[in-house]
């Protein structure tokens, strides 16, 4: 696939991240040796699997801890085959007074991105019997400096290894449906089981992100590894698109995470 194919196979909005993604390739093709990304979404990886493709003799891997959304991309020329270490990750643990207060996964995001980090330089925030958040080694020591409450409560951080990462306990539930087109309306109704006409009105009050990005048109295309985030309802991914059935529509299957 050229670059001007590559282009034409994503959206506009997402030239941004290509550009990012094809200058990384060529970097690494260029010196013959393996460069490091800042954590990406699943969006994000699945365009870096199709850039770097594009590319003879590079290869892409990525990490962001166990069953991690959110990961690092190392990519390089093929005889190099990337350590843990070599993905640059901290793995930072948060304790709290968890009798008077109770922090979720929305306050540890506002907090650290008010200190000023920008999102792609942190990864997964896991929230279960402890809190957790893994982000690019290199601010490791900033937050630990500037990260001393949340919501309120005072905080202590501890740097720990990245092989005592906790899993979340929350499951995603599968499904798969057929659809008349990847519209956003059409798709969420099938994810959230409620009509059209609800689906409608969500998009249009700004109550579903597409990537972390809020969408307001019912007509946006979804694409593979697409994240929505669905005010009042939780997450969900579209994890595959397939073929097309006798009367013209799309198979798919997605996942949920709803409350």
């Amino acid at each position: 696939m050229s670059i001007i194919d590559i282009y034409q196979h994503f959206r506009p909005e997402e030239k941004e991240i290509i550009d990012q993604l094809l200058d990384k390739c060529k970097q690494a093709q260029d010196q013959y040796a393996p460069v490091l990304t800042h954590f990406l979404d699943p969006r994000g990886q699945y365009i870096g699997e199709v850039v770097t493709n594009s590319f003879e003799e590079l290869h892409i891997r990525f990490y962001g801890g166990k069953e991690a959304e959110r990961k690092r991309a190392i990519i390089s020329p093929s005889y190099f085959e990337p350590e843990i270490a070599d993905y640059e990750i901290s793995l930072i643990e948060l304790t709290y007074p968890t009798k008077f207060v109770n922090i979720q996964h929305q306050h540890v995001l506002g907090t650290i991105m008010s200190l000023g980090v920008e999102r792609e330089k942190l990864g997964d925030i896991v929230v279960d019997s402890k809190v957790q958040f893994t982000l690019t080694k290199q601010l490791e020591s900033y937050i630990m400096m500037e990260l001393t409450h949340v919501k309120g409560a005072s905080v202590k951080l501890n740097s720990i290894p990245l092989k005592d990462m906790i899993q979340s306990k929350e499951e995603w539930k599968a499904y798969s449906a057929t659809v008349s087109a990847l519209r956003l309306d059409v798709v969420l109704k099938e994810m959230i089981r409620k009509s059209r006409s609800i689906a409608k009105q969500l998009i249009e009050r700004k109550k579903v992100k597409v990537n972390h990005v809020p969408v307001n048109s019912v007509n946006f295309q979804l694409d593979k590894d697409d994240v929505l985030s669905i005010q009042g309802f939780g997450r969900a991914r579209i994890t595959e698109i397939g073929g097309k059935t006798k009367k013209d529509k799309l198979h798919i299957k997605f996942e949920t995470l709803f409350k």
